[in-house]
């Protein structure tokens, strides 16, 4: 007898490798997250971000782009979400508000997978160099996407703790760590698949070239003057700012340990973000401060809020003008002789928290966007003089987020910069933690030394390689931290060229997308042989 033609078992068969194929494609991109998370604060397993992305290499390599981009999509999304579980502290903040931001974001590694895989299907050798140039380009594109730009826990920044390897950064920016850390990931999945220990080889030889590098510029320093800095972490609790008893109980803790600090004779002394409430409407607060500076012989470079009253150009039912209240986030610069300076007010804002974006023409929905928003951005950076010559620089909050934003600021006459945040309102997360680790990026790429003045901690204090020299004890712990720190008058690479490494990058992904396999040239046929006419 013979076998029926419809028989069902291979339609099921290929049913149950559809569903495995699924399956591993779902179980592969929750490692890769899982991978990532730990990666990061409060974990600290920097060393997993080095196999991270094999999971979903594995998956670009071995199936198509589409697959590949719900593949990267999942686990960027997943990723970001349980890295950034403190968002959750924010009141107000909902799971449906960080749902598409999560998901947005995720669009990046999910093109990252189907342009891995498009570009295997095409040349399968030029994917150790071409995985981490993509990866490359499009942080830079997630860094310069106007209000939506948001770069957090960047792969480069999961190694704040390893200087030697940092030190590339002051040539290529975090970008070039980022590299590295992308394509050793890229070697092992090639050994994985196709055993490519040549590729291998390779991509450890330009890892041992950085950090013989990086190591020899940490024990040859650059030969630069030295200054002592101080800051002080007063730790105000929300609830302290609400009644004037509790925000003048603030300041003596804030007198207290600035008076603390001044015992080390320090040229700087920073306190955070928003130390002060309202100061421009107090003059009596900045008397207050000025006789500090004169106290303590060192200058004061101080975290404020400004309310500023405006028109709207509407008429209230009186005939008179509608005033708003609007803000500034600002940073007030006071010295021991007493001279006047204009403050620095914050430039980028956080969209949706302290401005709406795009609100002339978008009507954003209540329960997405809240209506109670009037910050106010500045317009230029300010470089303030201290008495030994140098000049420092402030950046506020989120600031230091943002590799080109800090290196202007720091081209803006600038020889320390001081980073002042307050991340109250996540308690006590991984949030600022995670929140330093950009601005360890920041001193190496610009060769500056980073002062990390935060309300409710951890403050610290970074020299120009990235070295922590000081950091406070824990988070919510009133303290002060000082350090003599190395004030270096060169300029990195990455300072005076900006973000050219992203470009070449670019350059890398376009030759190897435009690469096809060469055909063989051997026909495995050889041709017949022509008879002779006449037979």
């Amino acid at each position: 007898m013979g076998v029926s033609s419809n028989h069902p078992v291979p339609i099921v068969s290929h049913r149950v490798k559809q569903f495995l194929r699924g399956l591993s494609l779902f179980i592969l991109s929750l490692a890769a997250s899982c991978l990532l998370v730990l990666s990061f604060p409060p974990y600290h397993y920097e060393w997993l971000a080095w196999i991270a992305l094999v999971p979903l290499l594995v998956v670009s390599l071995t199936t198509r782009p589409a697959g590949a981009f719900f593949a990267g999509l999942l686990a960027g999304t997943v990723g970001l979400l349980l890295i950034s579980t403190w968002i959750f502290e924010v009141p107000g903040f909902r799971f449906y508000h960080a749902m598409p931001l999560a998901a947005f974001y995720g669009l990046f590694p999910a093109l990252w997978c189907a342009g891995v895989a498009w570009i295997h299907r095409r040349k399968p050798s030029s994917v150790l160099l071409a995985a981490p140039s993509l990866w490359v380009f499009l942080g830079f594109l997630q860094n310069h996407l106007g209000f939506l730009s948001f770069t957090w826990a960047t792969l480069a920044r999961s190694q704040y703790a390893h200087p030697a390897l940092l030190q590339i950064a002051a040539f290529t920016g975090e970008y070039g760590v980022t590299f590295l850390v992308v394509m050793i990931n890229a070697a092992l999945a090639g050994i994985l698949l196709r055993r490519a220990w040549k590729q291998a080889v390779i991509s450890g030889g330009l890892i041992g070239l950085s950090l013989l590098w990086g190591t020899y510029r940490l024990t040859h320093p650059i030969p630069a003057p030295r200054t002592r800095v101080a800051v002080v972490q007063p730790s105000i609790l929300l609830e302290e700012r609400k009644m004037p008893q509790t925000r003048a109980a603030a300041r003596k803790r804030l007198e207290m340990l600035t008076e603390r600090a001044a015992a080390f004779r320090p040229e700087l002394i920073v306190w955070p973000e928003t130390s002060i409430r309202d100061l421009r409407r107090h003059p009596e607060l900045v008397h207050w401060l000025n006789e500090i500076a004169a106290r303590t012989r060192a200058a004061l470079l101080v975290g404020a809020s400004e309310f500023v009253k405006f028109g709207d150009g509407n008429l209230t039912g009186k005939g008179r003008i509608h005033l708003k209240v609007r803000q500034f986030n600002a940073a007030w610069f006071f010295n021991p002789a007493g001279d006047p300076f204009v403050p620095y007010h914050k430039r980028l804002l956080v969209p949706f928290g302290e401005y709406v974006p795009l609100a002339s023409v978008v009507s954003w929905p209540a329960w997405l966007v809240p209506t109670s928003i009037h910050g106010l951005p500045g317009n230029t950076y300010r470089s303030f003089p201290l008495t030994g010559g140098h000049h420092v620089t402030p950046i506020i909050c989120w600031e230091n987020l943002f590799p080109a934003f800090v290196r202007k600021a720091v081209r803006h006459r600038a020889d320390m910069v001081a980073h002042l945040v307050n991340d109250n309102w996540f308690g006590k997360t991984a949030a600022p933690s995670q929140h330093n680790m950009a601005s360890v990026l920041r001193a190496v790429e610009n060769r500056v030394p980073v002062v990390v003045a935060s309300n409710t901690g951890p403050s610290e204090i970074i020299d120009p390689y990235g070295r922590v020299l000081a950091e406070a004890p824990g988070l919510f712990q009133p303290c002060m931290i000082t350090a003599e720190v190395a004030v270096p008058k060169t300029r990195t690479l990455f300072t005076r060229w900006g973000e050219f490494f992203p470009f070449l990058c670019l350059l890398v992904v376009v030759v190897s997308s435009r690469l096809h396999a060469r055909p063989n040239k051997k026909r495995r046929n050889p041709p017949r042989k022509r008879r002779k006419k006449g037979r």
